[in-house]
């Protein structure tokens, strides 16, 4: 009878455990879906803003912000890319 109860109660923590582990999964993909969301708004306002820049600045000057901004952006594309890779 007690090996019984034990059972019972271990099948109901692996339950709730399963449900949390779902539920951590759907959060992450919320998460995920909202960081690609915010870095195609972000690249998208820059390059507004370089297009609006761009009238009177020099192309040297812009090329120089242009990389240095960029490089910060790839990272979090990297990131994105290497979560993505991860799931499957």
């Amino acid at each position: 009878m007690e090996d019984n109860t034990e059972l019972i109660l271990l099948k109901k923590k692996l339950a709730d455990q399963e449900k949390q582990l779902y539920n951590l999964r759907l959060s992450r993909r919320i998460l995920m879906n909202l960081l690609e969301q915010t870095v195609k708004e972000k690249n998208m306002l820059c390059s507004e803003l370089e297009k609006k820049r761009g009238q009177g600045i020099k192309r040297q000057k812009r090329e120089i912000k242009t990389n240095s901004f960029w490089a910060g952006s790839c990272q979090v594309v990297d990131y994105i890319k290497l979560l993505k890779n991860k799931r499957h």
